[in-house]
């Protein structure tokens, strides 16, 4: 929960030692460290908001934690599962700064590939444009496979008993 440009550049001491320049394991293990701090704030507010009394309840009936937890907390918090999994996806897929300073050959997101059509000799517009408008494509695939848990998980918690 810093700014990335605060742990840019020890990251790549760090991923330099272990070999993770240039790799998809790296990739994937920095846009998951980065995640992780939201993914975790968000959900616990989302779980703190559902009663106890359900969960006291159904231990009463003889369920066990592992039961109550996916039978009935997963199906509850679905909706901040859904809203917190769009911003956490849209957070990787838009983050530049990491992805520039731990690839330099081929390994690349949609924002560093972006980057390159900026030249000294000129901006190709044209490229740029149409990464662009495939780019806007995978993120609103995500949006429109959970949309109708999203707008009940960005208002949960709005409204108190």
């Amino acid at each position: 929960m810093m700014p990335p440009v605060a742990v840019a550049i020890p990251m790549f001491f760090i991923f330099k030692q272990f070999n993770l320049l240039d790799t998809y394991v790296g990739v994937i293990l920095v846009h998951g460290l980065m995640n992780l701090p939201l993914a975790v704030l968000l959900l616990k507010s989302f779980f703190d908001d559902i009663p106890a009394e359900i969960d006291e309840s159904a231990l009463l009936d003889g369920a066990s934690r592992w039961t109550i937890f996916r039978r009935i907390v997963l199906p509850m918090a679905k909706g901040g599962i859904a809203a917190t999994a769009v911003l956490c996806f849209i957070f990787s897929w838009t983050e530049f700064l990491f992805v520039l300073t731990l690839t330099q050959t081929g390994l690349k997101t949609v924002p560093v590939v972006s980057s390159t059509f900026v030249t000294s000799i000129g901006t190709a517009w044209g490229n740029m444009a149409a990464l662009g408008a495939a780019a806007i494509v995978p993120a609103f695939i995500v949006v429109l496979l959970v949309q109708r848990h999203l707008v009940r998980g960005l208002t949960m918690g709005s409204l108190k008993q």
